[in-house]
């Protein structure tokens, strides 16, 4: 497998915190961020994304949307 390389820029506080995990696994600052990022491309593969829906909430509540109100609709 081909290795590219690139150039990533972190805010210190980030940077501190990358490394200190890093360390604490036992890795090198670039096998933590490939793991990392892998992991989350993986994790987003498995589960389908939520939509959020929330700012639709309560938009047809002041509305007659029963079952019966549609059908006497379709049926005129």
């Amino acid at each position: 497998m081909s290795m590219h390389r690139t150039q990533i820029y972190f805010e210190e506080p980030l940077f501190r915190e990358i490394k200190r995990q890093a360390n604490a696994l036992g890795l090198s600052l670039s096998a933590y961020i490939r793991e990392v990022l892998q992991r989350d491309i993986d994790n987003r593969k498995k589960k389908p994304q939520k939509l959020d829906l929330s700012e639709f909430s309560g938009m047809w509540e002041d509305r007659n949307i029963t079952q019966e109100s549609l059908r006497e609709k379709a049926w005129k």
